[in-house]
Protein backbone atom coordinates (compact mmCIF):
# COMPACT_ATOMS: atom_id res chain seq x y z
CA UNK A 1 0.00 0.00 0.00
CA UNK A 2 1.57 3.44 -0.85
CA UNK A 3 2.28 5.95 1.81
CA UNK A 4 3.05 9.18 2.34
CA UNK A 5 4.68 10.98 5.95
CA UNK A 6 3.56 14.60 6.35
CA UNK A 7 4.89 16.64 9.01
CA UNK A 8 4.48 19.77 10.76
CA UNK A 9 6.09 21.49 13.45
CA UNK A 10 3.59 24.53 13.53
CA UNK A 11 0.16 22.45 14.36
CA UNK A 12 0.00 19.03 13.52
CA UNK A 13 -3.14 17.94 15.05
CA UNK A 14 -4.55 21.06 13.66
CA UNK A 15 -3.49 19.90 10.11
CA UNK A 16 -4.75 16.03 10.91
CA UNK A 17 -8.22 17.28 11.86
CA UNK A 18 -7.94 19.80 8.58
CA UNK A 19 -6.78 16.40 6.48
CA UNK A 20 -9.37 14.14 8.53
CA UNK A 21 -12.35 16.70 7.22
CA UNK A 22 -11.69 17.21 3.72
CA UNK A 23 -11.33 13.01 3.43
CA UNK A 24 -14.42 12.21 4.39
CA UNK A 25 -15.80 15.32 1.92
CA UNK A 26 -15.32 12.73 -0.87
CA UNK A 27 -17.20 9.60 -0.70
CA UNK A 28 -15.16 7.70 -2.58
CA UNK A 29 -11.74 8.78 -0.69
CA UNK A 30 -8.58 6.80 -1.57
CA UNK A 31 -6.82 8.06 1.58
CA UNK A 32 -6.23 6.57 5.15
CA UNK A 33 -5.01 8.86 7.75
CA UNK A 34 -2.53 7.24 11.04
CA UNK A 35 -1.09 9.45 13.18
CA UNK A 36 1.83 8.38 15.06
CA UNK A 37 2.09 7.79 18.65
CA UNK A 38 3.64 10.89 19.80
CA UNK A 39 1.80 13.02 17.44
CA UNK A 40 4.86 14.23 15.43
CA UNK A 41 3.92 13.21 12.06
CA UNK A 42 1.31 11.82 9.86
CA UNK A 43 1.11 8.95 7.83
CA UNK A 44 -1.16 8.90 5.06
CA UNK A 45 -2.04 5.54 3.09
CA UNK A 46 -2.81 5.54 0.01
CA UNK A 47 -5.79 2.24 -1.66
CA UNK A 48 -3.81 -0.33 -1.72
CA UNK A 49 -5.41 -0.74 -5.61
CA UNK A 50 -3.24 2.18 -6.80
CA UNK A 51 -0.14 1.30 -7.93
CA UNK A 52 2.66 4.03 -6.97
CA UNK A 53 3.72 5.81 -9.96
CA UNK A 54 0.70 4.62 -12.19
CA UNK A 55 -1.47 6.77 -13.78
CA UNK A 56 -4.01 6.59 -10.43
CA UNK A 57 -1.59 7.81 -8.04
CA UNK A 58 -0.15 10.40 -9.89
CA UNK A 59 -4.04 11.78 -10.05
CA UNK A 60 -4.35 10.69 -6.16
CA UNK A 61 -1.44 12.90 -5.45
CA UNK A 62 -2.60 15.81 -7.26
CA UNK A 63 -5.30 15.59 -5.34
CA UNK A 64 -3.73 15.67 -2.34
CA UNK A 65 -1.55 18.42 -3.07
CA UNK A 66 -4.36 20.45 -4.04
CA UNK A 67 -5.81 19.67 -0.39
CA UNK A 68 -2.36 20.60 1.43
CA UNK A 69 -2.12 23.69 -0.84
CA UNK A 70 -5.35 25.09 0.65
CA UNK A 71 -3.76 24.34 4.11
CA UNK A 72 -0.76 26.29 3.28
CA UNK A 73 -3.23 29.07 2.08
CA UNK A 74 -5.11 28.90 5.15
CA UNK A 75 -2.17 28.30 7.87
CA UNK A 76 0.61 30.09 6.49
CA UNK A 77 -0.01 32.69 4.52
CA UNK A 78 -0.73 35.72 6.56
CA UNK A 79 2.30 34.72 8.97
CA UNK A 80 4.24 34.63 5.43
CA UNK A 81 2.49 38.09 4.71
CA UNK A 82 3.46 39.46 8.14
CA UNK A 83 7.25 38.60 8.00
CA UNK A 84 7.33 40.27 4.54
CA UNK A 85 6.05 43.35 5.69
CA UNK A 86 8.36 43.38 8.36
CA UNK A 87 11.05 42.86 5.97
CA UNK A 88 10.62 45.50 3.51
CA UNK A 89 9.41 47.85 5.42
CA UNK A 90 11.94 48.06 8.72
CA UNK A 91 12.38 51.25 9.90
CA UNK A 92 8.39 52.44 9.51
CA UNK A 93 6.39 52.91 12.43
CA UNK A 94 4.32 49.97 13.62
CA UNK A 95 1.18 51.87 12.42
CA UNK A 96 2.17 51.95 8.77
CA UNK A 97 3.11 48.82 8.88
CA UNK A 98 -0.26 47.74 10.12
CA UNK A 99 -1.82 50.00 7.16
CA UNK A 100 0.56 48.78 4.96
CA UNK A 101 -0.80 45.03 6.20
CA UNK A 102 -3.99 45.69 6.13
CA UNK A 103 -4.35 47.18 2.19
CA UNK A 104 -2.48 44.25 1.70
CA UNK A 105 -5.20 42.26 2.58
CA UNK A 106 -8.14 43.91 0.74
CA UNK A 107 -5.46 43.40 -2.63
CA UNK A 108 -5.44 39.65 -1.87
CA UNK A 109 -8.67 38.97 -0.36
CA UNK A 110 -11.53 41.38 -1.28
CA UNK A 111 -9.74 43.86 -4.13
CA UNK A 112 -12.30 43.63 -6.78
CA UNK A 113 -14.57 40.99 -5.60
CA UNK A 114 -15.35 39.63 -8.73
CA UNK A 115 -11.49 38.43 -9.73
CA UNK A 116 -10.90 37.27 -5.70
CA UNK A 117 -11.43 33.57 -6.25
CA UNK A 118 -9.14 33.67 -9.39
CA UNK A 119 -6.47 35.36 -7.15
CA UNK A 120 -6.76 32.75 -4.59
CA UNK A 121 -7.25 29.94 -6.56
CA UNK A 122 -4.10 31.05 -9.05
CA UNK A 123 -2.03 30.63 -5.77
CA UNK A 124 -3.37 27.56 -4.75
CA UNK A 125 -2.77 25.91 -8.64
CA UNK A 126 0.96 27.37 -8.02
CA UNK A 127 1.62 25.48 -4.50
CA UNK A 128 -0.71 22.51 -5.25
CA UNK A 129 1.99 22.28 -8.73
CA UNK A 130 5.25 23.03 -6.65
CA UNK A 131 4.11 19.87 -3.71
CA UNK A 132 2.69 17.22 -6.17
CA UNK A 133 5.98 17.74 -8.54
CA UNK A 134 8.09 17.28 -5.06
CA UNK A 135 5.99 13.92 -4.26
CA UNK A 136 6.43 12.64 -7.16
CA UNK A 137 9.96 11.77 -6.05
CA UNK A 138 10.11 12.16 -2.44
CA UNK A 139 7.60 9.76 0.27
CA UNK A 140 7.92 12.68 2.96
CA UNK A 141 7.14 16.19 3.34
CA UNK A 142 7.36 19.06 6.03
CA UNK A 143 5.71 21.74 5.39
CA UNK A 144 7.29 24.71 6.93
CA UNK A 145 10.60 23.64 4.96
CA UNK A 146 8.82 23.09 2.11
CA UNK A 147 7.22 26.82 2.68
CA UNK A 148 10.68 28.00 3.13
CA UNK A 149 12.69 26.79 0.75
CA UNK A 150 9.84 25.94 -2.24
CA UNK A 151 7.95 28.43 -2.81
CA UNK A 152 10.34 31.12 -3.72
CA UNK A 153 7.76 32.11 -6.75
CA UNK A 154 4.62 32.03 -4.45
CA UNK A 155 6.54 34.22 -2.21
CA UNK A 156 7.78 36.53 -4.84
CA UNK A 157 4.05 37.03 -5.61
CA UNK A 158 3.22 38.16 -2.32
CA UNK A 159 6.21 40.53 -1.68
CA UNK A 160 4.73 42.42 -5.69
CA UNK A 161 1.44 42.61 -3.49
CA UNK A 162 2.68 44.03 -0.75
CA UNK A 163 5.41 46.21 -2.96
CA UNK A 164 2.24 47.46 -4.11
CA UNK A 165 0.70 48.19 -1.02
CA UNK A 166 3.49 50.03 -0.15
CA UNK A 167 2.59 51.89 -3.13
CA UNK A 168 -0.76 52.55 -2.60
CA UNK A 169 -0.13 53.21 1.20
CA UNK A 170 1.82 56.21 0.05
CA UNK A 171 -0.48 57.95 -2.42
CA UNK A 172 -3.48 57.42 -0.11
CA UNK A 173 -1.23 59.17 2.36
CA UNK A 174 -0.19 61.85 -0.04
CA UNK A 175 -3.81 62.38 -1.30
CA UNK A 176 -4.53 62.74 2.82
CA UNK A 177 -2.62 65.62 3.42
CA UNK A 178 -3.61 66.94 -0.12
CA UNK A 179 -7.22 66.76 1.64
CA UNK A 180 -6.42 68.67 4.64
CA UNK A 181 -4.68 71.49 2.66
CA UNK A 182 -7.56 72.16 0.77
CA UNK A 183 -9.83 72.07 3.37
CA UNK A 184 -7.92 74.56 5.36
CA UNK A 185 -7.58 76.45 2.44
CA UNK A 186 -11.53 76.73 1.93
CA UNK A 187 -12.20 77.74 5.84
CA UNK A 188 -9.29 80.70 5.12
CA UNK A 189 -11.81 81.75 2.37
CA UNK A 190 -14.54 84.41 2.62
CA UNK A 191 -17.30 82.94 0.48
CA UNK A 192 -17.93 84.27 -2.71
CA UNK A 193 -20.90 82.46 -3.95
CA UNK A 194 -23.35 81.35 -0.84
CA UNK A 195 -24.60 78.54 -3.36
CA UNK A 196 -23.20 77.26 -6.29
CA UNK A 197 -24.91 74.92 -9.00
CA UNK A 198 -22.89 72.19 -10.72
CA UNK A 199 -24.37 71.15 -13.80
CA UNK A 200 -22.48 67.62 -14.96
CA UNK A 201 -22.94 67.07 -18.52
CA UNK A 202 -23.08 63.64 -20.58
CA UNK A 203 -19.45 64.54 -21.63
CA UNK A 204 -18.15 65.13 -18.69
CA UNK A 205 -18.41 69.04 -18.70
CA UNK A 206 -19.31 71.02 -15.70
CA UNK A 207 -21.90 74.10 -16.39
CA UNK A 208 -21.76 76.22 -13.09
CA UNK A 209 -24.45 78.42 -12.14
CA UNK A 210 -24.78 81.02 -8.67
CA UNK A 211 -28.13 80.77 -7.17
CA UNK A 212 -29.91 84.01 -7.65
CA UNK A 213 -29.71 87.30 -6.57
CA UNK A 214 -26.03 85.74 -5.99
CA UNK A 215 -24.74 85.28 -9.36
CA UNK A 216 -20.42 83.96 -9.69
CA UNK A 217 -18.62 87.24 -9.86
CA UNK A 218 -17.20 88.55 -13.15
CA UNK A 219 -13.86 88.73 -11.89
CA UNK A 220 -14.04 85.22 -11.58
CA UNK A 221 -15.88 84.30 -14.41
CA UNK A 222 -13.55 86.17 -16.20
CA UNK A 223 -10.14 84.84 -14.46
CA UNK A 224 -11.63 80.96 -15.68
CA UNK A 225 -12.27 82.13 -18.92
CA UNK A 226 -15.74 80.75 -18.74
CA UNK A 227 -18.47 82.30 -21.23
CA UNK A 228 -21.22 84.51 -19.03
CA UNK A 229 -24.01 82.57 -21.80
CA UNK A 230 -22.61 79.11 -21.36
CA UNK A 231 -20.80 78.96 -18.13
CA UNK A 232 -18.83 75.69 -18.25
CA UNK A 233 -15.62 73.99 -17.62
CA UNK A 234 -14.12 71.62 -19.14
CA UNK A 235 -11.45 70.46 -17.37
CA UNK A 236 -11.28 68.57 -13.86
CA UNK A 237 -8.42 70.42 -12.43
CA UNK A 238 -9.97 73.61 -13.65
CA UNK A 239 -13.16 72.79 -11.98
CA UNK A 240 -11.85 72.04 -8.46
CA UNK A 241 -9.41 75.56 -8.46
CA UNK A 242 -13.14 77.40 -9.70
CA UNK A 243 -14.73 75.92 -6.61
CA UNK A 244 -11.62 76.88 -4.04
CA UNK A 245 -11.86 80.79 -5.74
CA UNK A 246 -15.76 80.27 -4.96
CA UNK A 247 -15.38 78.89 -1.75
CA UNK A 248 -19.01 78.32 -1.85
CA UNK A 249 -20.92 77.65 1.88
CA UNK A 250 -23.25 74.95 -0.39
CA UNK A 251 -22.32 73.41 -3.79
CA UNK A 252 -25.49 70.94 -5.75
CA UNK A 253 -24.47 68.77 -7.99
CA UNK A 254 -26.93 68.07 -10.25
CA UNK A 255 -26.59 64.43 -12.20
CA UNK A 256 -23.59 63.26 -10.55
CA UNK A 257 -23.61 59.76 -12.11
CA UNK A 258 -22.05 61.34 -15.20
CA UNK A 259 -18.56 62.12 -13.47
CA UNK A 260 -16.10 60.55 -15.30
CA UNK A 261 -13.27 61.27 -12.56
CA UNK A 262 -15.06 59.58 -9.56
CA UNK A 263 -11.82 60.60 -7.19
CA UNK A 264 -12.93 64.55 -8.11
CA UNK A 265 -16.52 63.85 -6.41
CA UNK A 266 -15.24 62.01 -3.41
CA UNK A 267 -12.76 65.46 -3.42
CA UNK A 268 -15.19 67.77 -3.88
CA UNK A 269 -17.91 66.11 -1.20
CA UNK A 270 -14.84 66.10 1.54
CA UNK A 271 -13.42 69.33 1.11
CA UNK A 272 -17.36 70.53 0.90
CA UNK A 273 -19.04 69.45 3.96
CA UNK A 274 -21.98 71.02 2.08
CA UNK A 275 -22.03 69.13 -1.05
CA UNK A 276 -25.67 67.87 -1.45
CA UNK A 277 -25.97 65.49 -5.02
CA UNK A 278 -29.60 65.68 -6.68
CA UNK A 279 -30.05 62.77 -9.31
CA UNK A 280 -32.22 64.56 -12.29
Amino acid sequence: MPSLKVDSVKDIRGLACYLEERFRMNVRNPFKLVVDKEGNCLTILIDGCIRKNGRRYLVTLNHLSDILAEYILKSYENNILEKIIARICEGLPKNDRDEIYRIACIRLYTHHERNMDNLIESRRRLISAKIAEYLRNEDKIILEGFVTFRLGDYVKNLEIEVERSIRQFFIERQYEEYINLLISFVKMQVPRVPELHVFVQDNGSYRVEGAKPFEIPEDIVNGFGIQSSNPVIEDDDFMIGFLLTCAPVRIFIHNPVFFKNKELLNTIRIVFSECILLNE
